[in-house]
């Protein structure tokens, strides 16, 4: 059972995606998960992010909705 989810919304974040996720390892090796919520970015974020991150989901844009959808996956 997770106890822990992070939201990340995110919209063309390519230049730092990798920097942030990197520094939540820690804490998806204690269970945690972390969601990024893309909305739609154009830099190629998502394709960076599938790597890092336990799921990334799209949707559209906005900070609140991207987190309601996170929240949702969670």
């Amino acid at each position: 059972m997770t106890r822990l989810s992070i939201v990340i919304p995110v919209l063309n974040e390519a230049a730092g995606i990798e920097a942030a996720l990197t520094a939540l390892l820690p804490l998806r090796q204690r269970g945690a998960e972390v969601i990024v919520v893309d909305g739609f970015s154009s830099d190629g974020t998502p394709e960076l992010a599938r790597a890092l991150a336990d799921r990334v989901l799209a949707s559209p844009r906005g900070r609140a909705v991207q987190r309601n959808a996170g929240a949702a996956a969670a």
